[in-house]
């Protein structure tokens, strides 16, 4: 497990990196003092888990989850005990309180899915299952129009019903098939098998619309790839 460490205090990421040479299989890629470094070094190392403190110089830890395109295993570690509900709102694995114990910490790491054990891709005849409130679905995924980013959270908008997941837009494509699907945007993936017209952009990508009235942008990033992959 490649683990980077997130946390404002120079004290507490020494501790912490201490901790982490008598955690079996952790090895430290690397530290970040604030948000622009985490989001920075996330994106550059892509590790496998990020112990995460939550106030932070330039924001806080939410939202740079909220920022990240890759999505690795968060395990929060703070001063702080009023942000434990939330932090399992962005799918936290655990949620430490300073000063940590190397117990503690390693009942952590038990909790974290190997890095071998990747989730299968859905073919479209598959069905998942879906929790918003007190509303369950069962979803065939070549039902879904899109998915659309929503924070710490997906929407996924189907014909008569916009269910969400807190899954992270990044984790979720992994998952989809890709002759089916397209990461449109950061915000946004669509089934191109709904797709009823496209028109450029004034931003230089390309406008969708979508059956059923939904409208999206793939962006200019993103259009070339589109292109590539549905050109003849």
């Amino acid at each position: 497990m490649q683990v980077l460490v997130v946390d404002d205090s120079r004290l507490a990421r020494l501790e912490l990196s201490e901790q982490l040479n008598h955690i079996n299989g952790a090895t430290l890629i690397g530290e970040a003092a604030n948000i622009r470094q985490a989001k920075q070094q996330i994106e550059t190392l892509k590790p496998d888990v990020v112990l995460l403190d939550i106030n932070m110089p330039g924001g806080d830890g939410f939202k740079l989850l909220e920022q990240l395109d890759y999505l690795p295993q968060i395990i929060f570690v703070t001063a702080y005990d009023h942000y434990a509900i939330k932090s399992f709102e962005y799918n936290a694995l655990d949620y430490l309180l300073k000063p940590v114990t190397l117990k503690r910490l390693q009942a952590a790491f038990d909790k974290l899915k190997p890095v071998s054990q990747n989730e299968q891709k859905l073919a479209l005849h598959q069905q998942f299952f879906l929790k918003d409130g007190d509303n369950c679905f069962f979803v065939t995924l070549a039902d879904v129009i899109c998915f659309e980013a929503m924070g710490n959270y997906t929407r996924v908008h189907l014909a008569n019903a916009t269910p969400a997941t807190y899954r992270s837009i990044s984790a979720i494509a992994e998952r989809l098939p890709t002759e089916s699907f397209f990461r449109a945007s950061r915000s946004w993936i669509i089934n191109t098998h709904y797709i009823k017209e496209i028109t450029p952009s004034v931003a230089g990508g390309f406008d969708v619309q979508l059956q059923y009235g939904k409208q999206v942008e793939i962006s200019r990033r993103q259009a070339s790839a589109f292109r590539q992959h549905w050109s003849l």
